[in-house]
């Protein structure tokens, strides 16, 4: 907001103005300040992306990392009196709930087996912000021998964060912080290329970051159903972006629980086109799911749409 001063959301939350990218005298530049996505309809810039371009370009950023380490540290010192008002009810869900773990707690990655059998790539670690747990326990639940997955809402606030347990010994691979806000969120929805055609939408993180080696953008739902708050992000990504959604959930997704029941893939599918899209859908085999296909796997799969 202090990059717009003067300037007030409309009804749904966007502020329309000169772009800041280009010289312009038409007002071609539009910004979602709930959701951070933004575009330029000027033809001679065009820009558009999430909140993490816009800080990196008005903040004259170089690295991507240090993007996200600013955006993952940064405290808003949220005025709770703003949130909770008579007209709007309260925002609780704008406020942080899961501090990120801090050293000697969590230390960079090393060599992990389970992400060098995924194919995830250091680049990709990078992007999503990836520790390892060393030990200790935060928010309720230990990070012992974990991945420590921070996660970011769309418009790039970091909420929570997520493990991914590495001993055979654990009695659960994943584990989100007790009160984690993480159904309200698109795990990723921070880091979508404003240009892709496609947003293909998956189930859960270590998926999001095989989909990322593809060079595909997707967000996960950390399950198999969406909620409200997710469907709305979906749709305000999407129709920035101009992408078309493309549901890839895990093999078991496309079974139905009896005869007269949808599958989560057809309840996916009906809720997305109700937005007024006309979204795809990738079916796997039951055994799959999209964090561990091979790359010829997915260039099959590739060539459906």
């Amino acid at each position: 907001m202090s990059k717009f001063p003067n300037k007030d959301p409309n009804s749904r939350g966007q502020i329309h103005t000169t772009c800041p990218f280009h010289d312009d005298n038409t007002s071609s530049f539009s910004i979602n300040v709930e959701e951070g996505v933004f575009i330029c309809g000027s033809s001679h810039c065009g820009i558009r992306g999430a909140f993490p371009l816009f800080y990196k370009l008005m903040e004259n950023i170089d690295s991507w990392v240090e993007v996200f380490e600013d955006l993952k540290s940064k405290d808003p010192n949220y005025d709770l009196n703003e949130f909770f008002s008579a007209d709007k009810g309260p925002r609780v869900s704008s406020i942080i709930i899961n501090p990120f773990p801090e050293p000697p707690g969590i230390e960079p990655l090393g060599d992990i087996q389970f992400l060098q059998d995924r194919g995830i790539t250091p680049e990709v670690c990078q992007r999503y912000g990836l520790v390892y747990g060393r030990e200790g326990r935060h928010s309720g639940i230990s990070i012992r021998s974990s991945i420590v997955a921070p996660v970011w809402d769309v418009d790039s606030v970091y909420k929570t964060f997520q493990v991914r347990y590495l001993s055979p010994n654990s009695p659960t691979r994943w584990l989100n912080p007790v009160g984690s806000p993480i159904q309200e969120l698109l795990y990723g929805g921070h880091a979508i290329d404003p240009y892709a055609e496609f947003l293909w939408v998956v189930e859960g993180a270590s998926d999001v970051w095989r989909m990322s080696t593809f060079g595909v953008q997707s967000v996960g739902l950390n399950t198999k159903e969406a909620s409200p708050s997710q469907f709305n992000k979906i749709k305000s990504v999407c129709d920035t972006f101009k992408c078309q959604p493309v549901i890839c959930l895990d093999g078991d997704a496309a079974v139905a629980p009896s005869a007269y029941e949808m599958s989560c893939n057809d309840i996916l599918y009906i809720n997305l086109a109700a937005f007024g899209f006309q979204p795809k859908i990738v079916t796997l085999n039951y055994s799959e799911d999209p964090g561990s296909l091979s790359y010829d796997r997915f260039l099959e799969l590739q060539e459906t749409l």
